[in-house]
């Protein structure tokens, strides 16, 4: 399968090879905007940062937290652009012998001009939408490996795969001109499925607006980016966007959560529901066996259909992620046995749950989790599957980020952990023992065993050291990633390379 364990920069162009070309004009009547003076100016590229500028490019200016794009404008320009998508204010920071088209709202209008610019690339995909709090990546390999591995991509937090090809992330979802460029590639390279992880800052955003998915699926919703929304009810009604007629044909919708439940209830497109916990639901898992190297269970369809799948990922929610997948890609037409050994096929994903034998008599894994519901759902699945050794959990928490979910974090944590080290994850600019102690001081209640290090290195290190035969060490928080922010800025860092060291140091 796809591996992010190096990044060979750049593995494939971000943008198709074919060049595709469209007019202000063009795009004027397509968001039924004012025709522009100079309707007749082509372009052949979208692009919303300026570092991202091609020759040729739509520059899209839109206002931003602390300035307008518009004043970017010059230098997109030098970059090669021949126009500039804006509204009425951005206009007026414009040079006039600037090409511009004027809309309301350039967030707005940028997905369906990049849907027009490369005609349409997602229609030639069966494209699946993923949302919920947890499991969006593991969801989305399940339906890449179920669909067949060669003819797939991904587009998600650990990055993009095209087939066999990855490259690495900048957003969990690309902005809209990014995306339709990545549909584009696909497209051209003969894929047939493509699954998107659909964050909620994207779909408020308007990053996959101008078309439908052909399945939207909704995992869960827990504590998270809390300091975008307001209020739980808000981060939910984001998620629910996508199971909007704007954004997705029909709908998937695990239902063993209150939030699916109610989602179920109130979506605006057909819905078939999924439950691996006994409720009454289209498509259900039953029978499920749980073991520390994967796990089996049959699946059921609305269809009258029951075959047995089996994983190498271990973990219950992993039995949900599979069901909503093979459910979005069934309701497609795909076979559900052939779904079934596509599953089957999937070895691991990056960061989630994964195993390493560095050689050590412990077991050693290195999982992304950095939210409640995350960590309370890893640490269950390895407590259930191996309840005889310790479970020596190392846990940090980000700065610069939601603070409320830290003592949760904590908590959630230490419910499991027969020792609990606290350390640090991505501090940035914040105080790392302010963040320590909100941890910590979320953990007090429990039994465990709680050490504080700040040393990220250190704390794997004194984790590997205490472990005996039978005992498993789990590193959470960082999963894929490849650096570890500090307030100097951040340096190279990926848990599993450091992981290896520190048990070759034994």
């Amino acid at each position: 399968m796809p591996s992010a364990s190096n990044y060979a920069a750049p593995r494939l162009d971000s943008r198709p090879v074919e060049r595709f070309s469209s007019t202000l004009g063009d795009l004027a009547a397509r968001v039924e905007a004012p025709a522009p003076e100079r309707a007749e100016t082509t372009f052949t590229g979208i692009a919303m940062s300026t570092s991202n500028v091609r020759r040729g490019d739509l520059f899209v200016a839109a206002k931003g937290a602390n300035a307008h794009g518009a004043r970017f404008a010059g230098k997109a320009r030098e970059a090669g652009a021949v126009a500039v998508l804006t509204d009425a204010d951005g206009a007026a920071l414009l040079p006039d012998d600037l090409p511009v088209l004027v809309v309301d709202d350039p967030r707005l209008a940028v997905g369906p001009a990049a849907v027009q610019l490369y005609r349409d690339p997602a229609s030639s995909l069966t494209a699946i939408g993923i949302t919920g709090t947890q499991g969006k990546t593991t969801t989305a390999f399940y339906v890449a490996a179920a669909a067949g591995m060669a003819s797939s991509g991904t587009i998600g937090s650990i990055g993009t795969t095209v087939g066999d090809v990855l490259f690495p992330p900048e957003l969990t979802t690309p902005e809209a001109p990014e995306l339709h460029a990545l549909f584009a590639v696909m497209r051209e390279q003969g894929l047939r499925t493509v699954a998107v992880e659909a964050s909620s800052h994207a779909l408020r955003q308007g990053r996959v607006d101008g078309f439908a998915f052909d399945a939207g699926i909704f995992l869960n919703l827990g504590h998270d980016h809390r300091d975008y929304h307001p209020t739980q009810a808000d981060y939910f009604a984001a998620k629910a966007l996508l199971l909007t007629p704007e954004h997705a044909r029909t709908g998937i919708v695990d239902v063993d959560s209150h939030w699916g439940r109610v989602l179920a209830a109130q979506a605006t497109i057909p819905v078939r529901t999924t439950s691996a916990a006994g409720a009454d639901a289209d498509w259900r898992a039953e029978g499920i066996e749980l073991r520390a190297d994967g796990s089996s269970f049959l699946v059921r369809s609305p269809h009258g259909e029951a075959v047995r799948f089996s994983t190498q990922l271990t973990g219950a929610f992993n039995v949900n992620n599979i069901l909503a997948a093979v459910a979005a890609l069934a309701e497609q037409g795909r076979d559900l046995g052939e779904l079934a050994d596509g599953i089957a096929s999937l070895p691991s994903v990056e960061g989630r749950l994964q195993r390493f034998d560095f050689g050590q008599p412990f077991t050693a894994i290195v999982d992304s989790a950095h939210k409640p519901e995350a960590i309370n759902a890893a640490l269950r699945a390895l407590r259930t599957t191996a309840p005889e050794g310790r479970l020596i959990a190392v846990l940090g928490a980000n700065g610069n980020r939601d603070a409320s979910k830290r003592r949760m974090m904590g908590r959630f944590a230490a419910m499991f952990a027969d020792v609990l080290i606290v350390t640090d994850d991505n501090p940035y600019d914040d105080d790392p023992a302010e963040i320590r102690a909100a941890l910590i001081d979320g953990a007090r209640s429990s039994q465990a065993e709680i050490v504080e290090i700040g040393d990220r290195r250190e704390a794997m290190s004194a984790a590997v050291r205490m472990a005996v035969p039978g005992d498993t060490v789990v590193i959470l928080g960082k999963g894929h990633e490849r650096y570890h922010a500090l307030a100097g800025g951040d340096i190279p860092w990926y848990d599993p390379d450091v992981l290896r060291e520190v048990i070759e140091a034994l």
